[in-house]
């Protein structure tokens, strides 16, 4: 049986396009291992979904400290490595994959890389040249690599669930009986929330509440749910305010626009839902450059964190324009590359017995 070590972690846009692709492997009876940080949440997430999970005590490299446990865990991803004895290595981003990646160099052993946001991390940046190939999400990541390295570079999209690919709008809005007027804002700041989003939510709730024809489902993060829900007095009996929704994806495509962060697997979500959004981008993890890659083709509006409150009214304006929606859609389409899954797996190179 072929063996894949999948390397990353840190947060859920690099873990899940990681196991996204990994369930796939495993049908094709491709066993895969996981190596992250002990100290981050895939810790948790991968065992769960059915992995072995091998921890390291890694950090960022920012101080002695942490390029002392950079050693530390470059030996024992060595040692891994030799237990183990993997086909191939394959980086899903994050610093927590440099340890793993240095082995696979050192090792000769094939190196595959995704790269989920629109300019490249540090870490895929250091090795996109000694892999076998490098999986990018966005078209403008090839653009800006050099051209020597092209035949290295793949433009798949980014690995999302299946149920993304699969859902259907009208389906999903009929189990949320929204009626046919009716017109769902999709309020959201991420699993941890986003306390200026929230703020200026809650200073215009009064406004949202005499809308009507407006259904918000606001996810307000775990931290700051009890907070607001304290403080909200009335709302329409259809609206929804939880810490986070479960069924996310489905009231996704159910909706008529949404208001984000713009990290990558939020905005390979949109793009493969076609659904017109307004983003907020955080200034850290490359959000910036993935909400102006899809504004410079007018595909979103994009509005920095000191102009939430802009953003919010432009919502309550435009998701009442079905033609200013309309050309979002449109335009979104340009950026899809189809199931990124399955291109990912038809350009892995590991069936052979070479390495």
């Amino acid at each position: 049986m072929k063996k894949v070590i999948f390397t990353t972690g840190g947060t859920g846009g690099h873990i899940y396009p990681a196991l996204a692709v990994a369930d796939e492997l495993k049908n094709k009876e491709v066993q895969c291992v996981f190596v992250g940080t002990m100290h981050r949440m895939e810790k948790d997430i991968v065992p769960s979904a059915g992995y072995k999970f091998i921890g390291l005590d890694v950090v960022p490299f920012n101080s002695i400290g942490g390029l002392i446990k950079l050693l530390k865990a470059t030996y024992k991803s060595y040692k891994i490595f030799k237990e183990e004895k993997p086909d191939a290595i394959f980086g899903f981003g994050n610093y927590i994959s440099v340890p793993m990646l240095i082995v696979a160099f050192l090792t000769r052993t094939k190196i595959y890389l995704q790269e989920q946001n629109a300019d490249l991390g540090m870490a895929n940046n250091l090795f996109y040249r000694f892999s076998k190939k490098t999986f990018l999400a966005f078209e403008k990541t090839y653009d800006d690599l050099p051209q020597k390295y092209s035949n290295k570079l793949k433009v798949t999209g980014n690995p999302l669930r299946k149920e993304f690919m699969y859902l259907d709008a009208k389906t999903e809005r009929e189990k949320l009986k929204l009626k046919d007027n009716e017109k769902l804002l999709l309020i959201t700041g991420g699993s941890q929330g986003a306390k200026n989003i929230n703020d200026v939510v809650l200073k215009h709730w009064e406004k949202l509440y005499k809308e009507s024809n407006i259904r918000v489902y606001w996810s307000t993060g775990e931290n700051h749910f009890e907070e607001i829900n304290n403080k909200i007095s009335k709302m329409k009996a259809n609206d929804v305010i939880r810490p986070y929704f479960q069924n996310m994806p489905s009231i996704m495509v159910a909706a008529d626009l949404v208001i984000c962060r713009a990290g990558a697997l939020t905005i390979s979500e949109i793009i493969e839902l076609e659904k017109p959004s307004i983003f907020i981008p955080l200034s850290l993890g490359g959000q910036e450059a993935n909400a102006e890659m899809l504004k410079d083709k007018n595909a979103a509006l994009v509005y920095e964190n000191a102009n939430v409150e802009e953003a919010l009214l432009k919502a309550i304006e435009i998701v009442n324009n079905p033609e200013k929606l309309q050309k979002m859609k449109i335009n979104l389409k340009s950026f899809k590359e189809g199931n990124a899954v399955q291109h990912i797996i038809e350009n892995l190179d590991i069936w052979g017995n070479n390495k």
